[in-house]
């Protein structure tokens, strides 16, 4: 049940700051209206400024429309002004022919408003006449002025009245559909038209609210519309239509929570994202069902080719893995390398062109794979090393280096204090006062730490440390006299 609300009567008036005293004036016998309407709240607001930005016409708009009455003050100098034509004066327009708010022009003095459109409008004082232009009249038309604005509240008053009647009955009809929608969601469709029409038949001071009203038409339009997807969601289901189920799964998810739509929507998405799936990944099977059957049949060429067409259309979880493909692509590559130089080489050797093949075969190894070729040819260079390797003593600073014998450069510079030769790839060395050991390059294999060493025979060599004798093997660690590793060992730091 809607109890009539208090009335308020929003009295909005515009004027120019050029006419701020005029409209002091005005406002002191606008006061009579409160008396003449005392069972009503008369709200007075005023509005002057002219330099508008967009900010201000959506004000300006928002006061306009909850205004009762309208009054603009018309002179010479705000007929033209921004804020009684362009946007503000269509504004206005628009709610007096709407019947929403009274607009009045007030005519302060003469300023042709016969040529705007405010002609449309009834202005005060009655025939146009302008209260500032004669002082022996102005009183009398703020009087009539004051008694016309009275005749305009007392239509408003009952146009109000009129309003909430009929506003009131469209809510008790509308709400009588709404209640219970739950058992009968058809009912809905019934009560929207009806709070679309309250609403327009809403003014301010109106019981419920606004918002209310709006909350609730926009709870009709959710669940009519939600029903409508769902409905369409589950028909399109049943037809096997996986796409349309799927776009109106979503469209109804988004109007509200609903588990049978989010159990139809998980279904129809796995089923979608399998087929896009299946879909995606058909070129990228195709290439690696290529690449694998040339690949068992050695087509190193071909198959390398395939393998790298399937990467063009691999995607995160896709069996084989990168990585797996890339190895592939690799060994493609290496084999046809070895492929290609062992054919060379055998054309050489028939030729009895014996080391240009072997040269053709290394180049293959080293293309195939640089780096295991970098580390042989590293190994070799330091096994020609130790098998010409030698120490020599400076004959200036008396210090022991290594040099090789067949070319005789030197291999390590002459800074130990003594050296003995290489035996078992590693050479005794001194240092400061202390024997350690190091390899061909000059790395520190056993640190140096021992008073005295021997040479390194059968993987060990005896050391002496601290008035202790011992033996250790290539990596320092104790050992016994057969080269055993010792369950408990010495740190010989």
């Amino acid at each position: 049940m809607y109890i009539k609300a208090t009335y308020t009567l929003n009295i909005f008036i515009a004027y120019h700051p050029d006419d701020r005293t005029k409209f002091e004036e005005l406002y002191q016998h606008l006061k009579e209206l409160d008396e003449q309407n005392e069972t009503y709240q008369v709200n007075k607001i005023w509005y002057s400024k002219t330099k508008l930005e967009s900010s201000d016409y959506e004000q300006l708009a928002e006061m306009m429309e909850a205004a009762d009455l309208l009054l603009l003050l018309l002179s010479e100098a705000s007929i033209l002004s921004p804020l009684f034509s362009g946007r503000n004066l269509q504004t206005a327009l628009a709610l007096h022919r709407k019947e929403k708010t009274l607009v009045v022009p007030i005519i302060l003095n003469t300023c042709w408003w016969e040529d705007t459109a405010y002609r449309e409008l009834a202005v005060l004082p009655r025939a146009g006449l302008p209260i500032y232009d004669s002082e022996n009249v102005k009183n009398e038309l703020f009087d009539q002025l004051v008694q016309d604005l009275n005749q305009k509240l007392l239509k408003v008053r009952q146009q109000k009245f009129d309003l909430e009647d009929t506003f009131k009955d469209l809510l008790q009809e509308a709400d009588a559909l709404f209640a219970n929608w739950e058992q009968q969601p058809e009912r809905l469709r019934s009560a929207l038209p009806l709070y679309k029409d309250a609403l327009e038949h809403w003014r301010e001071g109106f019981v419920p609210h606004r918002e209310l009203l709006e909350a609730k038409i926009d709870r009709c339009h959710r669940e009519i519309d939600f029903r409508h997807y769902a409905r369409a969601a589950r028909e399109a289901w049943q037809q096997k239509r996986y796409q349309d189920a799927y776009f109106n799964c979503k469209d109804a998810l988004q109007l509200r929570k609903d588990a049978e739509m989010e159990g139809l929507f998980k279904q129809v998405n796995q089923l979608l994202q399998a087929e896009e799936l299946a879909v995606k990944k058909a070129p990228f099977d195709k290439h690696i069902k290529a690449a694998q059957s040339l690949f068992l049949e050695l087509q190193w060429g071909e198959a390398k080719e395939e393998f790298r067409k399937a990467l063009d259309f691999y995607e995160e979880d896709f069996k084989p893995s990168k990585a797996v493909i890339l190895h592939k692509i690799e060994i493609c590559r290496r084999e046809a390398i070895w492929q290609e130089s062992e054919q060379q080489a055998e054309q050489s050797y028939e030729a009895q062109r014996y080391a240009e093949s072997v040269e053709l075969l290394l180049s293959g190894v080293r293309e195939m794979h640089a780096e295991a070729f970098e580390k042989i040819d590293r190994m070799l260079n330091l096994v020609k090393l130790l098998e010409n390797v030698s120490r020599f003593q400076d004959a200036k600073s008396k210090r022991w280096g290594f040099y090789n014998k067949k070319d005789e450069t030197v291999i390590i510079a002459p800074k130990y204090l003594a050296a003995y030769d290489f035996s078992e790839n590693l050479a005794a060395v001194k240092k400061w006062d202390k024997w350690g050991f190091i390899d061909v390059e000059g790395n520190e294999v056993i640190p140096f730490v021992y008073d005295f060493v021997g040479h390194f025979r059968n993987g060990r060599t005896e050391v002496w440390q601290a008035k202790e004798n011992f033996f250790i093997n290539h990596l320092g660690e104790r050992v016994d006299e057969s080269g055993k590793k010792l369950l408990r060992t010495k740190d010989p730091i």
